[in-house]
């Protein structure tokens, strides 16, 4: 290879990873848990209104990725030990699941069902569509980490 063309610096700013800027990592710590707890309000506000599971994942996401831009390969692995393959078949086997689950009991295919329970003086209202929100945020996550992951070794070499 030519000399000129060598490349001299890292992609994302050292051979750990993760930049530099002092700015950007005091803000990955104020932002992440903001965007974990809107990814939460949007899964779960999504099965009666806008929103959802792939919302969620979306916004999950950006935080995870910002996360990972800011503090590194080895940080990142260390706050998600799981590889994203089991995330997308953990939340592929939920989702299809929830979905053929009324099939055994002869109703059709996704059909959402209910049931509160109670809690003392306080009622939990539990949804199926909920766990089906939760697999899609599940796959959504596993698939935006593994592409993140796959990019940041395409350019490391």
């Amino acid at each position: 290879m030519r000399p000129f063309l060598r490349r001299t610096r890292w992609p994302v700013g050292g051979p750990t990873g993760g930049m530099s800027s002092v700015i950007l990592r005091t803000a990955v710590r104020l932002i992440l848990p903001l965007t974990f707890l809107f990814a939460v309000y949007a899964a779960l506000k999504g099965h009666n209104g806008p929103g959802g599971g792939f919302i969620a994942g979306l916004v999950a996401s950006v935080g995870l990725c910002t996360y990972r831009m800011a503090y590194g390969d080895r940080a990142f692995h260390r706050l998600v030990p799981l590889h994203p393959r089991w995330l997308v078949f953990a939340g592929l086997g939920l989702a299809v699941g929830v979905a053929a689950l009324p099939l055994a009991a002869g109703k059709p295919v996704l059909r959402s069902t209910a049931t509160s329970v109670h809690l003392g003086d306080a009622d939990l209202h539990l949804v199926s569509s909920t766990a089906f929100d939760l697999g899609v945020l599940m796959v959504v996550v596993g698939v935006a980490i593994g592409m993140i992951s796959r990019l940041d070794e395409e350019a490391e070499r």
